[in-house]
Protein backbone atom coordinates (compact mmCIF):
# COMPACT_ATOMS: atom_id res chain seq x y z
CA UNK A 1 0.00 0.00 0.00
CA UNK A 2 1.23 3.38 -0.73
CA UNK A 3 1.72 6.33 1.63
CA UNK A 4 -0.35 9.14 0.02
CA UNK A 5 -2.17 11.90 1.23
CA UNK A 6 -4.14 10.47 4.00
CA UNK A 7 -1.07 9.62 6.04
CA UNK A 8 -0.16 12.86 6.38
CA UNK A 9 -3.87 14.05 7.04
CA UNK A 10 -3.28 11.11 9.81
CA UNK A 11 -0.19 11.90 11.31
CA UNK A 12 -1.11 15.77 11.51
CA UNK A 13 -4.68 15.11 13.51
CA UNK A 14 -2.93 12.22 15.26
CA UNK A 15 0.19 14.65 16.87
CA UNK A 16 -2.16 16.58 19.21
CA UNK A 17 -3.08 13.26 21.07
CA UNK A 18 0.13 12.76 21.22
CA UNK A 19 0.89 13.75 25.08
CA UNK A 20 -2.31 11.99 26.36
CA UNK A 21 -1.73 8.78 25.11
CA UNK A 22 1.87 8.49 26.71
CA UNK A 23 0.94 9.55 29.52
CA UNK A 24 -1.72 6.40 29.06
CA UNK A 25 1.52 4.36 28.33
CA UNK A 26 2.81 5.53 31.45
CA UNK A 27 0.03 4.18 33.36
CA UNK A 28 -0.90 8.04 34.98
CA UNK A 29 -4.89 7.63 33.59
CA UNK A 30 -7.25 7.60 36.66
CA UNK A 31 -11.07 6.41 35.96
CA UNK A 32 -12.91 7.60 39.18
CA UNK A 33 -16.32 6.57 39.76
CA UNK A 34 -18.13 9.84 41.59
CA UNK A 35 -20.60 7.21 42.95
CA UNK A 36 -17.60 5.72 44.83
CA UNK A 37 -14.70 5.57 46.71
CA UNK A 38 -13.41 2.59 45.06
CA UNK A 39 -13.02 1.07 41.78
CA UNK A 40 -15.21 -2.43 41.88
CA UNK A 41 -13.23 -3.86 38.83
CA UNK A 42 -9.81 -3.09 38.23
CA UNK A 43 -8.60 -2.38 34.82
CA UNK A 44 -4.57 -4.20 34.22
CA UNK A 45 -2.37 -1.81 32.52
CA UNK A 46 -2.46 -4.05 29.02
CA UNK A 47 -6.16 -4.00 29.42
CA UNK A 48 -6.69 0.08 30.15
CA UNK A 49 -3.85 0.59 27.43
CA UNK A 50 -5.97 -1.36 24.62
CA UNK A 51 -9.39 0.42 25.18
CA UNK A 52 -7.32 4.01 25.52
CA UNK A 53 -5.67 3.24 21.96
CA UNK A 54 -8.66 2.24 20.42
CA UNK A 55 -10.16 5.49 21.97
CA UNK A 56 -7.55 8.06 20.76
CA UNK A 57 -7.79 6.14 17.53
CA UNK A 58 -11.58 6.99 16.94
CA UNK A 59 -10.42 10.61 17.59
CA UNK A 60 -7.72 10.63 15.18
CA UNK A 61 -9.97 9.04 12.35
CA UNK A 62 -12.71 11.54 13.71
CA UNK A 63 -10.02 14.60 12.76
CA UNK A 64 -9.58 13.51 9.17
CA UNK A 65 -12.93 13.92 8.02
CA UNK A 66 -12.03 13.71 4.43
CA UNK A 67 -13.92 10.55 3.10
CA UNK A 68 -10.85 9.16 0.63
CA UNK A 69 -8.05 9.68 3.95
CA UNK A 70 -10.81 7.57 6.23
CA UNK A 71 -11.41 4.85 3.42
CA UNK A 72 -7.46 4.87 2.57
CA UNK A 73 -6.52 4.67 6.40
CA UNK A 74 -9.24 1.92 7.30
CA UNK A 75 -7.30 -0.54 4.76
CA UNK A 76 -4.52 -1.17 7.29
CA UNK A 77 -5.62 -3.18 9.90
CA UNK A 78 -8.25 -4.56 11.49
CA UNK A 79 -8.45 -1.89 14.24
CA UNK A 80 -8.40 1.30 11.89
CA UNK A 81 -11.47 -0.23 9.93
CA UNK A 82 -12.89 -0.34 13.21
CA UNK A 83 -11.78 2.77 13.62
CA UNK A 84 -13.21 3.94 10.38
CA UNK A 85 -16.48 2.37 10.88
CA UNK A 86 -16.86 4.55 14.14
CA UNK A 87 -16.40 8.22 12.71
CA UNK A 88 -18.47 10.51 13.64
CA UNK A 89 -17.57 13.31 11.20
CA UNK A 90 -16.92 13.14 6.87
CA UNK A 91 -16.54 15.07 4.05
CA UNK A 92 -17.40 13.51 0.42
CA UNK A 93 -16.26 15.62 -2.61
CA UNK A 94 -16.94 15.09 -5.90
CA UNK A 95 -14.36 16.33 -8.02
CA UNK A 96 -14.46 17.92 -11.46
CA UNK A 97 -12.42 14.63 -13.45
CA UNK A 98 -14.98 12.33 -11.95
CA UNK A 99 -17.43 14.41 -14.23
CA UNK A 100 -15.61 14.84 -17.28
CA UNK A 101 -14.63 10.67 -16.92
CA UNK A 102 -18.53 10.17 -16.70
CA UNK A 103 -18.59 11.78 -20.06
CA UNK A 104 -16.00 10.81 -21.85
CA UNK A 105 -17.01 7.48 -20.86
CA UNK A 106 -13.31 5.81 -21.41
CA UNK A 107 -11.97 2.77 -19.84
CA UNK A 108 -14.59 3.08 -16.87
CA UNK A 109 -16.07 -0.14 -17.47
CA UNK A 110 -12.66 -2.22 -17.29
CA UNK A 111 -12.77 -0.44 -14.22
CA UNK A 112 -15.70 -1.26 -12.64
CA UNK A 113 -14.39 -5.31 -12.52
CA UNK A 114 -11.26 -4.51 -10.79
CA UNK A 115 -12.40 -1.94 -7.93
CA UNK A 116 -15.07 -1.82 -5.03
CA UNK A 117 -17.25 1.19 -4.07
CA UNK A 118 -15.35 2.17 -0.94
CA UNK A 119 -12.15 2.10 -3.27
CA UNK A 120 -13.85 4.92 -5.40
CA UNK A 121 -13.74 6.83 -1.86
CA UNK A 122 -10.32 5.92 -1.55
CA UNK A 123 -9.44 7.48 -5.11
CA UNK A 124 -10.13 10.41 -4.16
CA UNK A 125 -6.87 10.68 -2.02
CA UNK A 126 -4.66 8.69 -3.99
CA UNK A 127 -2.52 9.17 -7.19
CA UNK A 128 -4.23 9.65 -10.40
CA UNK A 129 -3.04 6.23 -11.53
CA UNK A 130 -4.95 4.75 -9.10
CA UNK A 131 -8.53 6.90 -9.14
CA UNK A 132 -8.96 5.67 -12.61
CA UNK A 133 -9.05 1.99 -11.08
CA UNK A 134 -10.69 2.83 -8.48
CA UNK A 135 -13.86 4.08 -10.16
CA UNK A 136 -16.78 2.44 -11.75
CA UNK A 137 -19.94 3.64 -13.95
CA UNK A 138 -23.40 1.83 -13.80
CA UNK A 139 -27.09 1.93 -13.81
CA UNK A 140 -27.41 -0.17 -10.48
CA UNK A 141 -29.57 2.44 -9.16
CA UNK A 142 -31.63 3.42 -11.52
CA UNK A 143 -31.84 7.09 -11.52
CA UNK A 144 -35.32 8.22 -10.69
CA UNK A 145 -35.44 10.05 -13.98
CA UNK A 146 -34.69 7.25 -16.18
CA UNK A 147 -32.07 8.97 -17.33
CA UNK A 148 -30.31 6.50 -19.81
CA UNK A 149 -26.59 7.65 -19.97
CA UNK A 150 -24.22 5.44 -17.46
CA UNK A 151 -23.14 8.25 -14.51
CA UNK A 152 -20.20 8.37 -12.30
CA UNK A 153 -19.77 5.86 -9.23
CA UNK A 154 -19.75 9.26 -6.52
CA UNK A 155 -23.68 8.53 -5.66
CA UNK A 156 -22.99 5.24 -5.11
CA UNK A 157 -19.88 5.82 -3.58
CA UNK A 158 -21.84 8.28 -0.54
CA UNK A 159 -24.52 5.15 0.11
CA UNK A 160 -22.09 2.97 0.50
CA UNK A 161 -19.69 5.19 3.02
CA UNK A 162 -22.18 6.46 4.99
CA UNK A 163 -23.95 3.10 5.15
CA UNK A 164 -20.89 1.71 6.72
CA UNK A 165 -21.18 4.81 9.29
CA UNK A 166 -23.89 3.95 11.43
CA UNK A 167 -22.05 6.80 14.10
CA UNK A 168 -22.27 9.60 11.80
CA UNK A 169 -23.08 12.87 13.29
CA UNK A 170 -21.68 15.25 11.02
CA UNK A 171 -21.50 14.98 7.21
CA UNK A 172 -20.77 17.49 4.14
CA UNK A 173 -21.33 16.47 0.70
CA UNK A 174 -20.28 18.53 -1.98
CA UNK A 175 -19.54 19.25 -5.80
CA UNK A 176 -16.48 21.05 -5.96
CA UNK A 177 -16.44 24.42 -7.01
CA UNK A 178 -14.22 23.86 -10.52
CA UNK A 179 -17.15 21.46 -11.71
CA UNK A 180 -19.80 23.61 -10.33
CA UNK A 181 -18.59 27.17 -12.37
CA UNK A 182 -17.65 25.40 -15.52
CA UNK A 183 -19.54 25.71 -18.74
CA UNK A 184 -21.33 22.88 -19.55
CA UNK A 185 -23.84 22.19 -23.00
CA UNK A 186 -27.42 22.23 -22.50
CA UNK A 187 -28.09 18.71 -22.44
CA UNK A 188 -26.21 18.34 -19.29
CA UNK A 189 -29.22 20.12 -17.79
CA UNK A 190 -31.41 17.10 -18.70
CA UNK A 191 -29.07 14.35 -16.80
CA UNK A 192 -29.04 13.26 -13.19
CA UNK A 193 -26.24 11.43 -12.37
CA UNK A 194 -24.55 14.19 -10.11
CA UNK A 195 -27.86 15.41 -8.75
CA UNK A 196 -27.32 15.13 -4.87
CA UNK A 197 -30.81 16.24 -3.78
CA UNK A 198 -32.27 13.47 -6.17
CA UNK A 199 -35.29 11.99 -3.22
CA UNK A 200 -34.48 8.34 -5.09
CA UNK A 201 -30.56 8.91 -4.19
CA UNK A 202 -31.29 10.53 -0.69
CA UNK A 203 -33.86 7.81 0.74
CA UNK A 204 -31.01 5.25 -0.37
CA UNK A 205 -28.76 6.53 2.16
CA UNK A 206 -30.55 9.21 4.96
CA UNK A 207 -32.11 6.07 6.55
CA UNK A 208 -29.09 4.64 7.56
CA UNK A 209 -28.03 7.99 9.79
CA UNK A 210 -31.45 8.88 11.08
CA UNK A 211 -30.83 8.24 14.60
CA UNK A 212 -27.25 10.00 14.57
CA UNK A 213 -27.00 12.56 12.41
CA UNK A 214 -26.99 16.15 13.34
CA UNK A 215 -25.36 18.67 11.06
CA UNK A 216 -25.87 17.89 7.10
CA UNK A 217 -24.23 20.10 4.72
CA UNK A 218 -25.14 19.50 0.52
CA UNK A 219 -23.74 21.05 -1.89
CA UNK A 220 -25.38 20.17 -5.29
CA UNK A 221 -24.63 20.26 -8.69
CA UNK A 222 -27.02 23.35 -9.65
CA UNK A 223 -26.77 22.92 -13.47
CA UNK A 224 -28.59 19.77 -13.06
CA UNK A 225 -30.33 20.47 -9.44
CA UNK A 226 -31.82 23.96 -10.01
CA UNK A 227 -33.86 22.79 -13.05
CA UNK A 228 -36.17 19.86 -10.76
CA UNK A 229 -37.80 19.78 -7.80
CA UNK A 230 -36.61 17.90 -4.80
CA UNK A 231 -38.82 17.07 -1.50
CA UNK A 232 -35.39 17.09 0.35
CA UNK A 233 -36.93 19.22 3.12
CA UNK A 234 -39.71 15.96 3.49
CA UNK A 235 -37.16 12.95 3.30
CA UNK A 236 -34.96 14.68 6.19
CA UNK A 237 -37.72 16.07 8.51
CA UNK A 238 -39.33 12.53 8.70
CA UNK A 239 -36.56 10.51 9.08
CA UNK A 240 -33.71 12.49 10.95
CA UNK A 241 -35.74 13.68 14.12
CA UNK A 242 -32.19 14.61 15.91
CA UNK A 243 -30.91 17.04 12.84
CA UNK A 244 -29.60 20.44 14.42
CA UNK A 245 -28.14 22.36 11.91
CA UNK A 246 -28.77 22.13 7.71
CA UNK A 247 -27.04 23.92 5.42
CA UNK A 248 -28.72 23.42 1.55
CA UNK A 249 -26.84 24.58 -1.68
CA UNK A 250 -27.64 24.53 -5.71
CA UNK A 251 -31.10 23.39 -5.54
CA UNK A 252 -34.48 23.96 -6.05
CA UNK A 253 -36.52 22.80 -2.74
CA UNK A 254 -39.81 22.29 -2.22
CA UNK A 255 -40.87 22.45 1.15
CA UNK A 256 -44.81 21.77 0.77
CA UNK A 257 -44.45 18.41 2.74
CA UNK A 258 -41.95 19.08 5.52
CA UNK A 259 -42.77 17.87 9.03
CA UNK A 260 -42.17 19.36 12.30
CA UNK A 261 -37.83 19.56 12.79
CA UNK A 262 -37.83 20.42 16.73
CA UNK A 263 -34.59 19.81 17.32
CA UNK A 264 -33.16 22.32 14.48
CA UNK A 265 -31.87 25.74 15.87
CA UNK A 266 -30.00 26.55 12.51
CA UNK A 267 -30.70 26.49 8.74
CA UNK A 268 -29.03 27.52 5.53
CA UNK A 269 -30.20 28.11 2.45
CA UNK A 270 -27.27 29.54 -0.47
CA UNK A 271 -28.20 29.86 -4.29
CA UNK A 272 -31.40 27.72 -4.10
CA UNK A 273 -34.94 27.75 -5.76
CA UNK A 274 -37.78 27.70 -3.57
CA UNK A 275 -42.05 28.01 -3.98
CA UNK A 276 -43.84 30.99 -3.01
CA UNK A 277 -44.77 29.71 0.74
CA UNK A 278 -41.14 28.19 1.78
CA UNK A 279 -40.74 31.19 4.90
CA UNK A 280 -44.19 30.59 6.02
CA UNK A 281 -43.28 26.69 5.96
CA UNK A 282 -39.91 27.35 7.57
CA UNK A 283 -41.70 29.30 10.18
CA UNK A 284 -44.67 26.94 10.77
CA UNK A 285 -42.28 23.76 11.55
CA UNK A 286 -38.50 24.51 12.67
CA UNK A 287 -39.89 26.87 15.60
CA UNK A 288 -36.88 26.73 17.54
CA UNK A 289 -34.55 27.96 15.13
CA UNK A 290 -31.96 30.70 16.40
CA UNK A 291 -30.06 31.02 13.50
CA UNK A 292 -31.90 31.50 9.85
CA UNK A 293 -29.78 32.38 7.10
CA UNK A 294 -31.41 32.41 3.24
CA UNK A 295 -28.69 33.89 0.50
CA UNK A 296 -29.46 34.37 -3.23
CA UNK A 297 -32.85 32.36 -2.47
CA UNK A 298 -35.10 32.68 -5.73
CA UNK A 299 -38.94 32.25 -5.42
CA UNK A 300 -40.70 33.94 -2.46
CA UNK A 301 -43.83 35.27 -2.27
CA UNK A 302 -44.87 36.24 1.35
CA UNK A 303 -43.82 35.41 4.95
CA UNK A 304 -44.66 36.13 8.01
CA UNK A 305 -41.44 35.35 10.89
CA UNK A 306 -42.31 35.13 14.27
CA UNK A 307 -39.52 32.54 16.14
CA UNK A 308 -39.83 32.85 19.39
CA UNK A 309 -35.86 32.12 20.14
CA UNK A 310 -34.45 33.91 17.05
CA UNK A 311 -31.04 35.39 17.58
CA UNK A 312 -29.32 35.95 13.67
CA UNK A 313 -31.88 36.39 10.62
CA UNK A 314 -29.92 36.65 6.86
CA UNK A 315 -32.62 37.72 4.27
CA UNK A 316 -30.97 37.65 0.96
CA UNK A 317 -34.15 37.28 -1.17
CA UNK A 318 -33.73 37.65 -5.11
CA UNK A 319 -36.90 38.00 -6.39
CA UNK A 320 -39.37 40.57 -5.52
CA UNK A 321 -42.17 39.18 -2.51
CA UNK A 322 -45.41 41.07 -2.01
CA UNK A 323 -45.51 41.51 2.10
CA UNK A 324 -42.69 40.01 4.30
CA UNK A 325 -42.92 40.59 8.43
CA UNK A 326 -40.17 40.27 10.18
CA UNK A 327 -41.81 40.21 14.07
CA UNK A 328 -39.00 38.48 16.31
CA UNK A 329 -38.88 40.17 19.72
CA UNK A 330 -35.43 38.21 20.63
CA UNK A 331 -33.75 38.83 17.47
CA UNK A 332 -30.52 40.51 17.98
CA UNK A 333 -28.52 40.47 14.18
CA UNK A 334 -30.62 41.35 11.27
CA UNK A 335 -29.19 41.16 7.51
CA UNK A 336 -30.97 42.56 5.07
CA UNK A 337 -29.50 42.04 1.24
CA UNK A 338 -33.35 41.76 -0.60
CA UNK A 339 -34.72 43.15 -3.73
CA UNK A 340 -37.57 45.00 -1.66
CA UNK A 341 -40.48 43.92 -1.41
CA UNK A 342 -44.04 45.43 -1.83
CA UNK A 343 -44.43 45.69 2.07
CA UNK A 344 -41.67 45.02 4.47
CA UNK A 345 -42.31 45.27 8.59
CA UNK A 346 -39.92 44.60 11.36
CA UNK A 347 -40.38 44.69 14.59
CA UNK A 348 -37.23 43.57 16.94
CA UNK A 349 -36.79 45.52 19.73
CA UNK A 350 -33.64 43.58 21.08
CA UNK A 351 -31.91 44.46 17.47
CA UNK A 352 -28.32 45.51 18.48
CA UNK A 353 -26.74 45.04 14.91
CA UNK A 354 -28.38 45.44 11.57
CA UNK A 355 -26.76 45.57 7.92
CA UNK A 356 -29.81 47.07 5.72
CA UNK A 357 -28.52 46.73 1.65
CA UNK A 358 -31.96 47.13 -0.44
CA UNK A 359 -33.40 49.73 -2.32
CA UNK A 360 -36.96 50.95 -1.16
CA UNK A 361 -39.07 51.91 -4.09
CA UNK A 362 -41.12 54.59 -3.83
CA UNK A 363 -44.13 52.49 -3.99
CA UNK A 364 -42.62 50.05 -1.56
CA UNK A 365 -44.23 50.70 2.34
CA UNK A 366 -40.80 50.04 4.77
CA UNK A 367 -42.03 50.04 8.78
CA UNK A 368 -39.72 49.34 11.26
CA UNK A 369 -40.92 49.91 15.05
CA UNK A 370 -39.14 49.17 18.02
CA UNK A 371 -35.42 49.63 17.00
CA UNK A 372 -34.20 51.67 19.95
CA UNK A 373 -31.45 49.64 20.51
CA UNK A 374 -28.72 49.54 17.43
CA UNK A 375 -25.41 49.99 18.08
CA UNK A 376 -24.08 49.38 15.08
CA UNK A 377 -25.75 49.82 11.50
CA UNK A 378 -24.26 48.51 7.80
CA UNK A 379 -25.83 50.47 5.02
CA UNK A 380 -25.80 50.43 1.61
CA UNK A 381 -27.97 52.27 -0.82
CA UNK A 382 -28.03 55.57 -2.76
CA UNK A 383 -31.38 56.77 -0.89
CA UNK A 384 -30.55 57.48 2.47
CA UNK A 385 -34.05 58.30 3.99
CA UNK A 386 -34.46 54.70 5.52
CA UNK A 387 -30.64 55.33 7.71
CA UNK A 388 -31.52 58.77 8.66
CA UNK A 389 -34.99 57.81 10.75
CA UNK A 390 -32.91 54.95 12.16
CA UNK A 391 -30.13 57.62 12.95
CA UNK A 392 -32.79 59.81 14.97
CA UNK A 393 -34.28 56.69 17.09
CA UNK A 394 -31.01 55.11 17.63
CA UNK A 395 -28.69 58.29 18.50
CA UNK A 396 -26.44 55.63 20.70
CA UNK A 397 -24.72 54.31 17.56
CA UNK A 398 -21.30 53.29 18.19
CA UNK A 399 -20.31 51.91 14.70
CA UNK A 400 -21.40 52.88 11.12
CA UNK A 401 -20.72 51.96 7.38
CA UNK A 402 -22.30 53.52 4.27
CA UNK A 403 -21.70 52.93 0.90
CA UNK A 404 -23.56 53.77 -2.50
CA UNK A 405 -23.48 50.47 -4.64
CA UNK A 406 -22.48 52.00 -7.88
CA UNK A 407 -19.25 50.38 -8.29
CA UNK A 408 -19.08 47.34 -10.72
CA UNK A 409 -16.90 44.23 -10.00
CA UNK A 410 -16.09 41.40 -11.73
CA UNK A 411 -15.77 37.88 -10.23
CA UNK A 412 -12.13 38.38 -10.01
CA UNK A 413 -12.41 41.44 -8.17
CA UNK A 414 -11.22 43.27 -10.97
CA UNK A 415 -12.80 46.84 -10.99
CA UNK A 416 -15.42 47.13 -14.15
CA UNK A 417 -16.03 50.90 -13.73
CA UNK A 418 -18.83 53.00 -12.58
CA UNK A 419 -22.94 51.48 -12.93
CA UNK A 420 -24.84 54.05 -14.78
CA UNK A 421 -28.50 55.31 -13.39
CA UNK A 422 -27.46 54.81 -9.76
CA UNK A 423 -28.08 58.42 -7.95
CA UNK A 424 -24.35 59.62 -6.77
CA UNK A 425 -26.59 61.89 -4.04
CA UNK A 426 -24.49 62.38 -0.97
CA UNK A 427 -26.28 61.80 2.63
CA UNK A 428 -26.84 64.60 4.63
CA UNK A 429 -23.84 64.26 6.95
CA UNK A 430 -24.73 67.27 9.41
CA UNK A 431 -27.37 64.43 10.46
CA UNK A 432 -24.52 62.08 12.09
CA UNK A 433 -23.83 64.61 14.60
CA UNK A 434 -26.95 63.08 16.80
CA UNK A 435 -24.30 60.02 16.57
CA UNK A 436 -21.95 61.97 19.69
CA UNK A 437 -21.19 58.03 20.83
CA UNK A 438 -20.18 57.07 17.27
CA UNK A 439 -16.93 55.50 17.74
CA UNK A 440 -16.13 53.83 13.77
CA UNK A 441 -16.91 55.55 10.41
CA UNK A 442 -16.38 53.18 7.45
CA UNK A 443 -16.11 54.88 3.94
CA UNK A 444 -17.28 52.05 0.92
CA UNK A 445 -16.09 52.66 -2.39
CA UNK A 446 -19.18 53.89 -4.02
CA UNK A 447 -19.95 56.09 -1.14
CA UNK A 448 -16.16 57.65 -1.44
CA UNK A 449 -16.74 57.78 -5.73
CA UNK A 450 -19.93 60.44 -5.05
CA UNK A 451 -17.85 62.64 -2.66
CA UNK A 452 -14.65 63.00 -5.16
CA UNK A 453 -18.19 63.57 -7.23
CA UNK A 454 -19.67 65.90 -5.19
CA UNK A 455 -16.59 67.61 -3.43
CA UNK A 456 -17.91 71.12 -3.83
CA UNK A 457 -20.72 70.18 -1.83
CA UNK A 458 -18.97 68.00 0.79
CA UNK A 459 -16.68 70.93 1.41
CA UNK A 460 -19.74 72.77 3.02
CA UNK A 461 -19.72 70.37 6.16
CA UNK A 462 -18.09 71.72 8.56
CA UNK A 463 -18.47 69.22 11.64
CA UNK A 464 -18.32 65.72 11.93
CA UNK A 465 -19.10 63.59 15.19
CA UNK A 466 -16.49 62.38 17.22
CA UNK A 467 -15.11 59.54 15.95
CA UNK A 468 -11.78 57.69 16.46
CA UNK A 469 -11.13 55.43 13.97
CA UNK A 470 -11.81 56.15 9.96
CA UNK A 471 -11.63 53.58 7.59
CA UNK A 472 -12.03 53.93 3.98
CA UNK A 473 -12.21 51.57 1.53
CA UNK A 474 -11.72 53.75 -2.36
CA UNK A 475 -11.17 52.91 -5.80
CA UNK A 476 -9.78 56.35 -6.49
CA UNK A 477 -10.54 58.07 -9.91
CA UNK A 478 -8.90 61.96 -8.33
CA UNK A 479 -5.81 62.36 -6.34
CA UNK A 480 -6.54 65.47 -5.73
CA UNK A 481 -10.23 65.27 -4.42
CA UNK A 482 -8.68 62.52 -2.64
CA UNK A 483 -6.63 64.60 -0.84
CA UNK A 484 -8.80 66.93 0.34
CA UNK A 485 -11.80 65.04 1.28
CA UNK A 486 -9.37 63.58 3.67
CA UNK A 487 -8.00 66.67 4.93
CA UNK A 488 -11.86 67.31 5.75
CA UNK A 489 -12.02 64.41 7.85
CA UNK A 490 -8.98 64.21 9.72
CA UNK A 491 -9.91 65.52 12.75
CA UNK A 492 -7.81 66.08 16.70
CA UNK A 493 -10.15 62.58 17.69
CA UNK A 494 -9.05 60.83 15.04
CA UNK A 495 -6.20 57.80 16.28
CA UNK A 496 -6.99 55.10 13.64
CA UNK A 497 -6.64 55.74 9.46
CA UNK A 498 -7.25 52.65 7.57
CA UNK A 499 -6.82 52.82 4.22
CA UNK A 500 -7.72 50.10 1.73
CA UNK A 501 -7.13 51.32 -2.30
CA UNK A 502 -8.23 48.83 -4.70
CA UNK A 503 -5.71 46.89 -6.69
CA UNK A 504 -7.15 48.71 -10.62
CA UNK A 505 -7.46 52.24 -9.35
CA UNK A 506 -7.01 54.57 -11.42
CA UNK A 507 -4.51 56.63 -8.62
CA UNK A 508 -1.96 54.17 -8.11
CA UNK A 509 -1.27 52.58 -4.66
CA UNK A 510 2.02 54.77 -4.32
CA UNK A 511 1.07 57.83 -4.96
CA UNK A 512 -2.08 58.31 -2.72
CA UNK A 513 0.01 56.50 0.28
CA UNK A 514 3.07 58.43 -0.01
CA UNK A 515 0.57 61.61 -0.06
CA UNK A 516 -1.48 60.72 2.97
CA UNK A 517 1.59 59.93 4.76
CA UNK A 518 2.78 63.34 4.75
CA UNK A 519 -0.48 64.84 5.82
CA UNK A 520 -0.99 62.19 8.69
CA UNK A 521 2.44 63.01 9.82
CA UNK A 522 1.55 66.58 10.79
CA UNK A 523 -1.32 64.91 13.62
CA UNK A 524 1.95 63.30 15.58
CA UNK A 525 2.09 59.93 17.13
CA UNK A 526 -1.03 59.79 17.89
CA UNK A 527 -2.71 59.16 14.50
CA UNK A 528 -2.07 55.48 12.84
CA UNK A 529 -1.96 55.10 9.16
CA UNK A 530 -2.42 51.40 7.92
CA UNK A 531 -2.88 51.45 4.06
CA UNK A 532 -3.91 47.92 2.63
CA UNK A 533 -4.60 47.16 -0.73
CA UNK A 534 -7.85 45.34 -1.80
CA UNK A 535 -9.34 43.83 -4.52
CA UNK A 536 -12.63 41.25 -3.96
CA UNK A 537 -14.26 42.42 -0.69
CA UNK A 538 -14.19 44.40 2.13
CA UNK A 539 -13.08 44.51 5.53
CA UNK A 540 -15.30 44.22 8.20
CA UNK A 541 -13.77 42.67 11.10
CA UNK A 542 -14.55 45.97 12.89
CA UNK A 543 -18.34 45.03 12.80
CA UNK A 544 -20.19 42.43 14.64
CA UNK A 545 -21.64 40.28 11.96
Amino acid sequence: MQVGGWFYSFCEASSSWEGFSGRARHGQMQVSDPSSSKLDVELSQSALLEVLSQALLEEIFNRLENASAIASASCVCRSFKEAGRRVRSARLICLNKYHEDARAGSGLHDAKAEASTSNAVAAQGAPEGQQQQAMSIGDDEGSSSGDEYSFLVFRDVVVDFVREKPHLQQLRIEIESRLQSKTVPVPERRRTDFWLSDPFHLMRWVPSVQATLQHLCIVDYGQQAIMRRTSILKILSQNCKVLKTLDLRNMFIDSSEVEDMPRMTSFTLRCVKVIGDTLQHINARMRNLTTLALLGVFGVTHGNLDFPSMKVLCLGLSTIAKDVSIDIPSLVKLQLKIMCPEKLTINAASLKFMAFNLEVKDAAKVEMKNLHNLQEVLYGASSFATLWSLVATNQMLSKLFLDIPCMALGEDGKWLGVLKNIPLALPTFKNLLLCQKLAVLNIGPGLWHAMEVNLEELSTVQNWPPFNRLIIHMIPQNLDACLAILQLLLKPTLNSLEMYIHINSPVSYEAIVSQVTDIVSYFGQGLVFRPQLWKKSLNFSCFSF
